[in-house]
């Protein structure tokens, strides 16, 4: 008797061990990855950035400043900012955006290195009172904005900028052109052939986006 449910036992294990399982088993894992908020500015027409100066009337031939602006984001993620600066004897870079009458300006300033103009020359013009005797070597020409899958671009005061710059929304927009061109006739008493040297005048325009924390 003890022999029997001593072998008794022993087959009831081995019936455990050894039955087949006829349940299932899963477990799911998700990859995710993040594309971030990016942007990209490169010259939307870099021909357009050059033309030239009548000696007799100042009269422009209306270069342009022109931009092309890809993204994936929305506005809230870029601050656009769109900054001119001009090169003074003294002072250095400053900025060549100015209003006057309710119009947006831009100097141009002499880059020929005995006739960049002084800083006095910039506040002369932005004085809106301009004397051609107080503005040598420095331009003034009114700037229209052309703006093409572009929400906006409004010229504001922004500490960032150290002054005047233009504030550019986007909208819903991820690809757009944002081209900036001087007019032909520049502000009256910027542009006399006595005071202004032959040279090149120029004003740097720069194209910012900025990321939002």
């Amino acid at each position: 008797m003890k022999y029997l449910l001593k072998l008794m036992t022993t087959t009831f294990m081995l019936n455990i061990l050894t039955l087949p399982s006829y349940s299932a088993t899963s477990f799911q894992q998700t990859i995710v990855t993040t594309v971030p908020a990016a942007v990209n500015i490169s010259a939307y027409n870099q021909s357009l950035a050059k033309g030239s100066i009548a000696p007799q009337t100042g009269i422009s031939t209306s270069p342009s400043a022109s931009f092309n602006i890809k993204t994936n984001g929305e506005d809230c993620n870029y601050s656009y900012l769109v900054q001119a600066k001009v090169t003074t004897s003294n002072n250095g870079e400053v900025n060549a955006y100015f209003k006057n009458s309710n119009r947006d300006y831009i100097i141009l300033g002499n880059i020929s290195s005995s006739n960049i103009p002084n800083s006095n020359s910039i506040n002369n013009i932005k004085s809106g009172t301009p004397t051609t005797s107080g503005n040598a070597n420095a331009i003034a020409y009114s700037v229209t904005n052309m703006l093409t899958n572009i929400e906006s671009a409004t010229l504001t005061n922004n500490p960032t900028c150290g002054g005047l710059c233009y504030s550019v929304k986007m909208g819903n927009s991820q690809n757009g052109n944002f081209v900036q061109t001087i007019g032909s006739t520049p502000l009256t008493n910027t542009y006399s052939i006595s005071n202004d040297r032959a040279g090149t005048y120029q004003a740097i325009i720069t194209f910012t986006a900025n990321r939002n924390p």
